[in-house]
């Protein structure tokens, strides 16, 4: 594994410049080269740290078995920083090697600005976790695909979770970052949730203006004091990664969880758990890529979860290495079934590919190569154990209703 943590800035290879490197011959024993492009700093370093891993983990199996047609798997790691440019460069420095394929990617920002030079660098990029409603939709390249779920399918699983499960909850509302998926998140909530209460109870919820805050904060106690000044009995949580941690260790410092019947987020996964321990709210459902509890029947998760605990890693693999880890199996199903490295022969191989991974048959719909997989919830709350925390309860949701309709290069609509 070779990992590269600089930030490639004002020498980014443009096109002109990568025209002048030649392209190495690629043999029919040459190792398949995967870009790897994530987080390893910051906040969401977790992530990206499990992203690698996740790969690794899927090429170390793959190569264990003989390779894909022969031919073993390398995955090489940069750095984004969370930074479009940085990725970028990254990508172009790659692709200069003759990397060709590229997985990862934590932002959604980053996956639109990669998405962009693929076709450029004649490669195909798969995200496994950036959730931007966008990407998939209004700003859908060709060469860009999703293996998880996104903004749609999660908050739109969510929300018919919560009204199954919290029937008489309904003053609901919102905290959610202006960025993209932030964005995406409220689109879907405002949407979903009143949909799923008036078809399951034939009941009407208040939702409450979404208290918007800023990426990356760490003081939240003003829009705490908003969302309680608004007497809601339900949340949805749009921040990620450490701010969610540190939006919930506040909400309940200043009273705001212990007024909540019922909240569920867009995604951390065990990321507050990890940091709050027995401190955990109640009440409270995490958005997962995937939780490895709901899959202990499926061998190829199994496989997971064993070798993730054998390389000392911890006892809970977390939806980041789920996704990665189904990035390398889309990409070698796809060549197994013949495809070569370019993107002229991975594009037609990957749209509408069904394939096995951690979370069962996934499909890669081939109008806006959108997976339709499961989504997963786990309800997770504070416990007497090593841990200090304890999954609850889990539902392991049919992604594909709540998918949209495909409709690529325009915005996904609801109502």
């Amino acid at each position: 594994m070779k990992i590269n943590r600089r930030e490639f800035m004002g020498g980014a290879l443009g096109a002109s410049a990568l025209a002048g490197f030649p392209m190495p011959a690629i043999s029919q024993s040459a190792p398949i080269r995967i870009g790897c492009i994530t987080s390893l700093v910051g906040g969401y370093s977790q992530f990206g740290q499990n992203h690698v891993r996740g790969m690794e983990i899927a090429a170390e199996a793959i190569n264990a078995a003989g390779g894909v047609n022969g031919r073993k798997l390398e995955i090489v790691v940069r750095s984004d920083d969370l930074k479009p440019e940085t990725a970028v460069a990254a990508a172009r420095e790659l692709a200069a090697s003759g990397v060709r394929i590229f997985g990862g990617v934590n932002s959604s920002g980053v996956a639109l600005a990669l998405s962009g030079i693929m076709g450029e660098l004649d490669s195909v990029l798969l995200t496994a976790a950036a959730h931007g409603n966008n990407l998939t939709h209004e700003d859908f390249r060709p060469n860009y695909f999703r293996v998880t779920d996104y903004s749609a399918m999660r908050i739109g699983a969510g929300s018919h979770l919560m009204a199954q499960r919290y029937p008489n909850v309904r003053v609901w509302g919102s905290i959610s970052p202006d960025i993209q998926v932030g964005r995406s998140v409220v689109e879907v909530y405002n949407s979903r949730l009143p949909e799923a209460y008036r078809k399951l109870h034939n009941a009407e919820v208040q939702l409450k203006d979404t208290v918007w805050v800023k990426f990356g904060a760490t003081d939240y106690r003003n829009e705490i004091a908003r969302l309680i000044s608004q007497g809601i009995e339900g949340l949805v949580i749009g921040v990620g990664g450490t701010d969610e941690a540190t939006f919930l260790q506040q909400a309940t410092q200043l009273g705001l969880a212990s007024r909540l019947k019922a909240m569920y987020t867009t995604g951390s996964e065990f990321v507050a758990p990890m940091a709050l321990k027995n401190r955990m709210p109640a009440n409270f459902w995490s958005g997962f890529h995937w939780y490895y509890g709901a899959y202990r029947d499926n061998p190829i998760a199994k496989q997971v979860v064993e070798t993730f605990r054998a390389k000392g890693y911890g006892q809970h693999p977390d939806g980041f290495i789920g996704m990665a880890h189904t990035v390398v199996l889309a990409i070698a199903a796809a060549m197994k079934n013949g495809a070569g490295d370019s993107s002229k022969e991975l594009i037609p191989a990957l749209e509408g590919l069904k394939f096995d991974t951690v979370k069962g048959p996934t499909t890669l719909r081939k109008e806006d190569h959108q997976a339709l997989c499961d989504v997963n919830y786990a309800l997770i709350g504070p416990a007497n154990n090593q841990d200090g925390w304890e999954v609850i309860d889990s539902a392991r949701i049919d992604g594909t209703p709540f998918a949209g309709d495909p409709t690529p290069g325009i915005a996904l609509k609801f109502g």
